[in-house]
Parts: C-alpha cells; structure tokens; sequence
C-alpha cells in the first residue's frame, strides 16, 4: 500500500475560538497538502482572518499542534517560525511592507535575507509579473506612494515568487481580477497547476471554483469536503 503523503501544514487538536467568544470549542484536526486548494466558508469574517493567520503562523490557536511538513513547530518562537514563514505565501489587509524602503527592495527582501547578498536584481518572474500588474513605474517609490489595490498586487507578487508550498489569500477579488487576462490571477492559476497548495477566501463565485476542498467554519466549528 502507498504512504500517505506528510501533510505541508498538519494542526492537531484545533481549538479556532478564542477565549470569551461564544461557539462550539470542539477539537479537530486539520490538514493541509501539496496539491489542496481549500475555498473557506466562515460565519464572521473574523474567523476566517484568524485561520489565516494561524495558517501563516502569525497567530496562536486556542488549542493545537502545528506542525509543518512533519516538523512540530513552536509558535510562541518567532525564530523557528521565521524559517516557516518564508516557505508560506500570505496575502492579507493585514500584511505589510516596510515603509522606509522602496517598493523593489520590499519585493526583493527575502532574498536578500535567505541569500545573503543586496545585489540580487528582480529575475524575470517578478519583472513580468510587476508589469502586468502595473507596478513597473513603482519600483523605486515607497509603499505609502500605492493605493490600496496597488499595495495588495505588491504583496501579491512578493508572497507569489517566494516560491511558497502553501499560499493564503484573503478576498483575491479585491486586488485582481478573477479572469484570464489578469496577470496575477494566471500566476495563481498556474501556482495549482503546479500543485502549489492554496487557501483562500473569497465571494467570487469563480475563484471558488477552483477549489477542490471546501473548508467551514460555523460556530467555531471546522468541517472540511471534498468538492
């Protein structure tokens, strides 16, 4: 019989509502690998931010072990999760760049980081993907300079060419368009294609058909399908 694959993400004993808020605190298990593209379905968009940011590390669960490609991880230690971070891609309201830097050296800065080395030029990933987003123009300007939706395309395009095994998205619709002329949304496209694994919320009806998983979250309450 063939090995079930280790899941990218594995969370054991999940608790999602925190402490004082109303709902079920029933424990569960959630598991997500390569190839998964998971649509979320939550009764309170709090909820589903906060799975997001537990996904990305970036939050503690009420209750449950984390543990990334086997691996159990500490989320109380920035450290470790730091090397898990930059394997997971999280595009959210809620992400950031850094504002005393150029929106090139924001997009370049995990390289810079992993490698070592401040000369790294954008390779042609991101170059093409910074045009078809209309960011070319930007790249020497500051963050603050961007709109809203030029600032979600940016993080968009920074989280995409990390190259991350497991990408989380918050409402895609209100950063690129859900077609196949959206340079950004064809990246994603071929992200699944590749067997990237993808959570996502949205309520474009499109977008949620991509999913091959469907994930809900009532009451604190976590059901997952296959669709």
């Amino acid at each position: 019989m063939e090995a079930t694959p280790t899941p990218i993400i594995d969370i054991m004993g999940l608790a999602l509502v925190p402490p004082g808020m109303s709902g079920h605190d029933d424990a569960c298990r959630l598991a997500i690998a390569h190839g998964d593209v998971i649509a979320v379905f939550t009764d309170t968009p709090a909820i589903g931010r906060r799975l997001l940011r537990i996904l990305a590390t970036l939050e503690q669960p009420k209750r449950g072990e984390y543990r990334f490609n086997g691996e159990m991880v500490a989320l109380k230690d920035y450290r470790q999760c730091l090397a898990v971070k930059r394997r997971i891609g999280y595009v959210a309201p809620d992400a950031a760049m850094l504002s005393n830097q150029s929106l090139r050296e924001n997009l370049l800065l995990s390289r810079f980081y992993s490698e070592d080395d401040l000369t790294i030029e954008m390779d042609g990933a991101m170059t093409s993907l910074c045009k078809g987003a209309g960011l070319s123009r930007m790249l020497n300007r500051r963050p603050s300079v961007l709109n809203d939706g030029e600032l979600m395309k940016a993080i968009a395009v920074r989280e995409m060419c990390k190259r991350p095994a497991v990408m989380l998205i918050d409402r895609p619709e209100n950063f690129m368009e859900i077609s196949e002329k959206d340079t950004i949304f064809n990246h994603l496209k071929n992200m699944v294609g590749s067997g990237t694994a993808v959570v996502f919320i949205s309520h474009n009806a499109e977008m949620n058909s991509l999913a091959n998983r469907q994930l809900t979250v009532a009451d604190g309450e976590i059901r997952t399908t296959s669709v």
